[in-house]
């Protein structure tokens, strides 16, 4: 029990008084080492992990520091971090300021609801003139291909909405190569959307 209280006393002496909390600059780490490469950038230069950021993958790494952790990195390190400890890269965790929202960088979609008949179905001008089809030249393949609205067409993909209004009334069932089965709906991925069905509304 002495002992015990010794070691106590001993590590409250080390420490001192309480210090003023120090304001924590947040940095993003990408590494090949996994956690255990962050944890040893972190006892030479002074940092704390706080978690991963994607996951069981576990090469993205957040880290705060009281200190400029670019700047210790930056102090001749840099290159033994990036070889032994497999350090890809260190950057500043910032909020980007987002540009004010005007009707000249909001896609059309999202406010242009003027009712047009696409293909059978009864959509927002701003769904049938998406920039991605101008990109893709769907208008270019549709006509070069001569495509009139009708006709099967297979499209392998994993898998779509075959609730999606403008789709449900000319898709067919489909087949999922993934689980070997007949059905081919995007919904079957999506298992808390399924127990939540109010999130798809």
């Amino acid at each position: 029990m002495k002992r015990l209280a010794l070691i106590v006393a001993m590590i409250v002496l080390m420490l001192g008084a309480p210090k003023p909390a120090e304001a924590q600059n947040r940095y993003i780490v990408r590494t090949t080492g996994g956690l255990s490469s962050v944890l040893n950038l972190c006892l030479s230069a002074g940092c704390q992990v706080q978690g991963s950021l994607d996951g069981p993958v576990g090469q993205t790494y957040l880290v705060t520091s009281s200190g400029n952790l670019i700047a210790n990195l930056l102090n001749g390190i840099v290159n033994l971090l990036q070889s032994l400890l497999g350090i890809q890269s260190v950057e500043p965790d910032h909020l980007l300021p987002l540009p004010r929202l005007t009707r000249s960088n909001i896609p059309s979609g999202l406010y242009d609801t003027a009712p047009v008949n696409y293909y059978g179905a009864v959509v927002w001008h701003g769904y049938a003139a998406q920039p991605a089809t101008q990109i893709i030249r769907l208008q270019d393949a549709q006509n070069g291909f001569r495509i009139g609205g009708s006709g099967i067409v297979a499209v392998i993909d994993t898998g779509v909405d075959i609730n999606h209004p403008v789709l449900s009334p000319v898709l067919l069932p489909g087949y999922d190569f993934t689980r070997n089965q007949p059905g081919a709906s995007e919904w079957l991925d999506a298992p808390q959307l399924q127990a939540h069905p109010g999130l798809t509304k």
